[in-house]
């Protein structure tokens, strides 16, 4: 057995379908075309196939738009049905859909290395490959009776080899049993998402509205524990909806293409009494929006998310129950963290221990550690060496647990090289989380960090700025912009610099990091007076700033010339 196997994904092929994740909970999707779609990746030779292939398999009948939006519309249900463990299992691009290496344990495959699993899985002569599934499809019909006529042929031959070594004790493989009893899932937010409305779409625009709603739905799902119900398929199987009467908000948008220009609208609805809750739009060109590396449909999804973040947070603040408190951990915890205050800090990280269980483990875990990032760069808390060792292996404990979240990745990544300064570790972090969900402020915004302490300061302002444009609606907005300010005076950009500064101390004052760079660049433009003042507010939040080791510490400056220029330019306050 592998050391990773109890961190795998268990997918069972022979006999009913079924799929569960890591913690062995029952995750299997209940659309048959989306289990079908699964199965196909998990037969293919390198667990991928490509889009047209899946397409041509599962609708052979329809058009390539048709059959395009019906792939997508199975991709999201699998994304609602599995949750989080979406992202631990599948790799998507533009061409093709795959398994993450190593992501997932398949008995169709641990077969071949350990026959005993024929006696421990009670797999017998009679036993077919994906019985019972039924996909209305004369393509896959035809792949599914001749990867049965395959699988014949293989357990004819394993049956005649395991009668051979019945004396040998079997190995300590890798089996995986579907649990008996599933525990009841605590309650979660639950959205309805309603049709999408589209008009004067072409081929190329007909995609947009479930990109929009598929990217609101990942992000809101980093911090939040999230139920979707889809009603934008009429034939979708009625038991996917069962519990959708029950939603708390509804959820829908409209995309109006009138020649070269498009006009997309985010609709959030109270399911309760059906009144529009708010809406929010944007104009672009088509070009722009269809652009690889456009900001416009990232940011378009962040400012959503981080308004319906703050619905979400009213709604449950007045239904008041234990599960609503804990659906809100995640997201109350940071922002109490960037309240800058030591009672906020120590009482972030109590509420992350309180619900510290279950399928939050790993986020809540990510997010502890992150907390002695204040420690050390706001000077709040006290990080000693038990208080350090205790991070470190909360964080060792975090990355066991396989984060396929971008939040709890870009935490780990940011404690690795802040707190550690282990910056190639955190830097692959980071990258990990910028590869799972690229629409995230707070993963751009560590990324132009880790790239700042590492010396990269045009790849770190590019990062700052981007996390700016996608951050604008969050509540940690002053954040981003003192990064960007970080990254602007690194470059020598001080007037710019000042801007990003002064915007970030009107929300939040108490900002260190903010102060910091604020004295550096107005003492490099003259601005002695100011300058004064600000070195003043400094000594407020950080009397220990007066000291020369103190001052290197909290700047963090890889570059050893840089580091002494700007020093240099506050030695005179003391």
């Amino acid at each position: 057995m592998s050391t990773t196997a109890a961190n795998k994904a268990k997918l069972f092929l022979l006999g009913p379908f079924a799929l569960h994740d890591a913690a062995g909970k029952n995750c299997t999707p209940k659309g048959k075309k989306a289990q079908a779609l699964i199965a196909m990746i998990a037969l293919a030779p390198r667990r991928q196939r490509t889009r047209v292939w899946l397409r041509d398999k599962l609708w052979s009948e329809s058009d390539e738009r048709k059959s395009a939006t019906s792939l997508r519309q199975v991709v999201f249900e699998l994304r609602r049905d599995l949750g989080w463990a979406f992202d631990a299992i599948f790799d998507l691009d533009r061409h093709s859909i795959s398994f993450k290496p190593g992501a997932v344990w398949i008995d169709y495959d641990a077969l071949q290395a350990d026959l005993h699993l024929l006696e421990t899985l009670n797999i017998s002569s009679d036993t077919d490959l994906l019985e019972g599934i039924d996909v209305k499809d004369e393509e896959f019909e035809d792949w599914l009776l001749l990867e049965r006529q395959i699988w014949q042929e293989k357990s004819e031959c394993y049956f005649s080899r395991a009668s051979e070594i019945t004396e040998i004790p079997p190995q300590k493989s890798e089996v995986f049993r579907p649990a008996d009893v599933l525990p009841e899932p605590l309650a979660r937010f639950s959205i309805g998402v309603l049709p999408n409305i589209e008009q004067g779409c072409d081929q190329t625009t007909a995609h947009i509205a479930d990109f929009v709603l598929e990217g609101i739905a990942k992000n809101a799902a980093e911090l939040h524990r999230i139920d979707l119900y889809d009603f934008r398929d009429m034939q979708i199987p009625s038991e996917s909806i069962v519990g959708g009467n029950e939603a708390d908000f509804l959820m829908r948008v409209r995309v109006l293409q009138i020649r070269a220009s498009i006009t997309i609208t985010f609709f959030l609805y109270h399911a309760d009494r059906m009144s529009l809750a708010w809406s929010q739009s944007i104009q672009a060109d088509i070009e722009d929006v269809l652009s690889f590396d456009s900001y416009v449909l990232a940011g378009f999804v962040s400012q959503n998310v981080d308004r319906m973040s703050k619905t979400l947070t009213t709604h449950r603040r007045v239904m008041r129950d234990a599960d609503a408190a804990r659906d809100l951990t995640g997201y109350t915890a940071l922002n109490m963290m960037f309240r800058l205050d030591d009672e906020a800090l120590n009482n972030a990280e109590k509420l992350l221990i309180k619900h510290q269980t279950g399928a939050d483990e790993a986020l809540f875990a990510a997010l502890q550690t992150y907390a002695a990032s204040f420690k050390i760069g706001e000077n709040l808390g006290h990080l000693d060496l038990a208080t350090a060792s205790d991070t470190a292996q909360l964080a060792r404990h975090a990355l066991n647990q396989n984060p396929f979240n971008a939040i709890s990745l870009a935490c780990l990544g940011h404690t690795m090289g802040y707190v550690f300064q282990d910056h190639a570790l955190g830097a692959e972090l980071l990258e990990r989380a910028l590869n799972l969900n690229p629409n995230q402020a707070f993963v751009w915004d560590h990324y132009a960090l880790n790239k700042l302490y590492s010396g990269d300061y045009d790849a770190a302002h590019d990062a700052a700025k981007r996390a700016v444009y996608l951050g604008s609606f969050s509540p940690m907005c002053f954040s981003y912009e003192t990064t960007l300010a970080m990254t602007s005076t690194m470059l020598g950009q001080h007037g710019p610099a000042i801007q990003s500064s002064r915007s970030a101390l009107l929300k939040q004052p108490r900002f260190g990091a903010a102060l910091r760079y604020l004295l550096v660049s107005l003492t490099a433009t003259g601005q002695d007076e100011a300058a004064e003042g600000t070195y003043k507010d400094i000594l407020k939040f950080d009397a220990a700033f007066a000291d020369d080791e103190i001052r290197k510490a909290r700047f963090r400056i890889a570059d050893p010339k840089l580091e002494t220029q700007i020093l240099n330019k506050i030695s005179n306050f003391k």
